[in-house]
């Protein structure tokens, strides 16, 4: 049975807990209110996935051990990033099982994605293209498909279709959909181009920058972990960067600096804590002080500037829910 699932959001940590299955990390990059939604359809190891929110956000993951996705932003006409690609307007993911995923989605941009078990459809893709298929992928493949538009209306189409199936209960539909689905993404699997960077100069500067953010943000976190909050020139002495490497691979794959990144990390960890709050122990000022906010006038001025609200009314709300 396809079942669906549908949620405002008023936060990445909603958004990020919403998808269960990943353990994901999303930050929100951009200043104001966040406010977005998630609609999912569910059937097995099947989903099909459309998110949607008001602010930039940087999302991190790795795909399960058995699971692949495929994904498509909408509205091109904003700066996304995926990896070390910045989409054209044909182009679509595919992330195969273990593969790390690291997005850059831009502010009111929808990204879709489809979710399958790797070797159910890959064993199908095979049949179908046995030289294109034959090894299963190990890294991100960006794929340029001529007619992104048919899919986007497909996507459409199928949550209207279970919309009214779900008004007629029929559960014998549902499992027709499922099916339907896999041979769709399929057939543009296998009408999509490859896009190698491996001769491309501006793919393979962005592949090294890609690679520099993420070992620093795994760097901050770590150091994090252990309660230290670490400057700009820890960062480059420990790991043998310069300040000037740091600050344009950042600005190539995320559109900030690295201390701004830094301290977006630490205002969304004291909003993830505050939001997951259960009990009145819990105070505004040792959460902060937990993320190395020493300076609780400033900190507050900077968290309201982030989140548009102060601490104390999403620490309000949460203990409300």
């Amino acid at each position: 049975m396809m079942v669906t699932r549908t949620q405002t959001l008023q936060d990445p940590y909603e958004q990020a807990k919403f998808q269960h299955w990943l353990p994901i990390e999303i930050n929100q990059i951009s200043p104001g209110h966040y406010s977005g939604y998630i609609h999912m359809l569910e059937q097995d190891q099947l989903c099909v996935c459309r998110e949607n929110q008001n602010r930039i956000i940087h999302k991190r993951s790795v795909i399960d051990p058995e699971s692949c996705t495929v994904s498509f932003f909408r509205n091109k006409q904003y700066s996304n990033g995926f990896s070390e690609y910045a989409p054209a307007d044909g182009s679509l993911f595919f992330l195969p099982a273990g593969a790390e995923a690291d997005i850059r989605v831009a502010a009111n941009v929808e990204t879709v994605y489809f979710r399958f078990n790797q070797s159910v459809l890959l064993n199908k893709a095979r049949a179908m293209d046995p030289s294109r298929w034959g090894a299963s992928p190990t890294n991100l493949l960006c794929l340029d498909l001529d007619n992104l538009q048919s899919l986007d209306k497909f996507v459409e189409h199928i949550f209207q279709l279970v919309q009214d199936n779900s008004q007629s209960d029929s559960d014998e539909n549902n499992e027709v959909l499922g099916d339907i689905v896999l041979e769709e993404i399929l057939a543009t699997l296998n009408s999509s181009r490859l896009i190698s960077s491996e001769k491309n100069i501006n793919l393979i500067a962005r592949r090294r920058a890609k690679h520099t953010v993420n070992r620093v943000v795994d760097y901050i976190k770590a150091q994090l972990e252990q309660h230290v909050c670490p400057s700009i020139s820890a960062i480059c002495a420990d790991l043998q960067l310069s300040e000037r490497t740091l600050q344009y691979s950042f600005g190539a794959i995320l559109d900030v600096s690295p201390y701004a990144y830094l301290r977006c990390m630490r205002l969304n960890g004291v909003r993830a804590a505050l939001m997951q709050a259960d009990n009145k122990n819990i105070t505004i000022t040792r959460v902060a002080s937990h993320w190395h906010f020493l300076h609780m006038g400033r900190f507050s001025k900077d968290y309201q500037q982030m989140f548009a609200e102060l601490p104390s009314a999403t620490l309000r709300r949460a203990l409300a829910a």
